[in-house]
């Protein structure tokens, strides 16, 4: 992992972590902050990591703003394929955010 930061990293691990304790069935408060991360949070922070975004709050904004728009992509997607669960939808997403950790990791390892 020479090259690879720590963040990526991290990130890849929680969107595996999150979304296995969001499908194996948390209480409910627990699941509740679980979901809002794998569908929205972390999405949205693996896709503005490949951004080059400097500013802090235009930051936040973005991946609140990716976040959602690629879940509403998703949501839409599988609703209109007849695939919709909101299981399917946690996965989606978590793959997702492992995707783009992966591409920052390779753009890490060639700078």
């Amino acid at each position: 992992m020479s090259g690879v930061s720590r963040g990526t990293v991290v990130l890849g691990l929680l969107a595996v972590a999150l979304s296995l304790a969001t499908l194996v069935g948390l209480p409910a408060p627990l699941q509740a902050v679980a979901a809002l991360a794998v569908l929205i949070l972390l999405p949205g922070q693996a896709l503005v990591r490949l951004m080059d975004v400097k500013d802090l709050a235009l930051g936040a904004l973005l991946v609140l703003a990716l976040g959602l728009a690629v879940l509403t992509a998703v949501s839409t997607a599988m609703f209109y394929l007849a695939l919709w669960s909101w299981q399917a939808c946690v996965v989606t997403m978590g793959v997702i955010t492992i995707l783009a950790c992966m591409a920052r990791a390779r753009q890490e390892a060639a700078a």
